[in-house]
């Protein structure tokens, strides 16, 4: 009688482990890369929006006043935003380059932008909705911005309002002030923010 040749070789179940290790293994990466990706992008953000509060101090150290858009309320974005005035030149009256903002994951659907207000004696500079991840406590969160990404259009300045801020009961998932990295003069804005923010 004789015996069958015996090969070496994997089972079918020690393939399936291996298969299953390697997919672990590959999601443990990707999201450690998609987080390392995430801290770079908004490090380059909030970089953005100080070298623009260093332009808009040094214009008021020459000529004695911020560059104004008017109010408080009329808002300009930069040329990448989803709406608003869409401008390259979105601090007015400067003559440096002004930074640009990139697609990100935003909140509610919507990529954010940079935003620029000044009534001349106070401003804000904002990367409005513009965090990828979140939401942010950094020393860059302030209870004081801009409309809703919907209403891009119709910015205008609010101080910790409720539904910008999260809504009636508060998601700190839905508040654009934690998703957003702000500079401004102003040191007013001190309405109490809603429970858990």
């Amino acid at each position: 009688m004789k015996w069958a040749k015996q090969t070496n070789g994997f089972t079918i179940v020690e393939l399936l482990i291996v298969i299953v290790v390697i997919g672990i293994l590959a999601a443990i990466t990707i999201v450690a890369f998609n987080g390392v990706q995430n801290k770079a992008f908004n490090a380059r953000v909030q970089s953005d929006i100080k070298n623009v509060q260093k332009i808009v101090e040094s214009y008021a150290a020459i000529n004695g006043t911020y560059p104004s858009t008017g109010s408080l309320s009329t808002a300009r974005s930069d040329s990448n935003c989803v709406g608003g005035t869409k401008q390259a030149a979105w601090v007015p009256n400067v003559t440096e380059k002004l930074p640009q903002s990139q697609p990100n994951s935003g909140i509610n659907g919507g990529s954010g932008c940079y935003i620029y207000s000044s009534d001349g004696q106070n401003y804000i500079i904002t990367a409005w909705n513009a965090i990828n991840g979140g939401p942010q406590n950094t020393t860059m969160y302030r209870r004081l911005g801009f409309r809703e990404m919907y209403n891009v259009n119709a910015f205008s300045y609010y101080c910790n309002h409720t539904n910008i801020g999260g809504g009636a009961s508060y998601n700190a998932g839905a508040d654009y002030y934690k998703h957003s990295y702000t500079i401004s003069s102003i040191t007013g804005c001190d309405e109490t923010p809603p429970a858990g923010a």
